[in-house]
């Protein structure tokens, strides 16, 4: 549903304004909620976000984003849409943090070491699995994000990022999530509001 209805935003506010991003950063970190280093990798995230729209002001003006992440070593990749709400600090600083969902390609509910009558090799196997191969659960999940920017001209900026993937324990007890954290430059097009 969020992810239909930021679409039809972004869609309806990408011909005023908006922002083109791009970055690098460093793949399933442990940032104290994610266990981190599952993978391998840096993750490439390239989005795209509205300005601030008028259409959602029962929402407090947020702006929609849309973004892919591609892991450099064949990790896990995702799509994730959401919105997200710029507090300017000072005329050049900002703060963003921001709420979606997302869609990922990792594996899911890898088979429990734990079965009754696995063969030994089988139990060694799949707690091999258990421990190397980031498993987050479900294919869809939530994905909170927090930025600091600055403002280097009136068109371009540079943000420091989180990006968190996770069921928030909705899809069962084991909730490792993913945590990517890196610097993206961002491109402005149109107004900036």
């Amino acid at each position: 549903m969020i992810v239909i209805a930021a679409a039809t935003a972004l869609a309806a506010g990408s011909a005023r304004a908006g922002e083109v991003f791009l970055g690098g950063y460093y793949h399933d970190v442990d940032d104290g909620i994610s266990y981190g280093r599952f993978e391998k990798g840096a993750q490439i995230v390239a989005g795209v976000r509205t300005t601030a729209l008028d259409e959602l002001a029962f929402l407090g003006k947020p702006r929609v984003h849309l973004l892919i992440g591609v892991n450099s070593a064949g990790g896990t990749d995702y799509v994730a849409s959401g919105l997200s709400w710029r507090f300017r600090l000072t005329e050049r600083i900002y703060i963003q943090p921001g709420i979606g969902v997302a869609i990922q390609d990792g594996p899911v509910n890898l088979p429990s070491p734990d079965e009754p009558g696995l063969s030994p090799q089988e139990r060694l196997n799949r707690l091999h699995d258990f421990k190397t191969k980031l498993d987050l659960g479900s294919r869809v999940l939530f994905e909170p994000e927090l930025s600091v920017g600055w403002k280097a001209t009136p068109r371009i900026s540079v943000e420091a990022s989180w990006i968190h993937l996770s069921h928030a324990r909705l899809a069962g007890h084991y909730n490792p999530g993913v945590a990517d954290v890196g610097l993206r430059l961002v491109y402005r097009y149109g107004l900036d509001r």
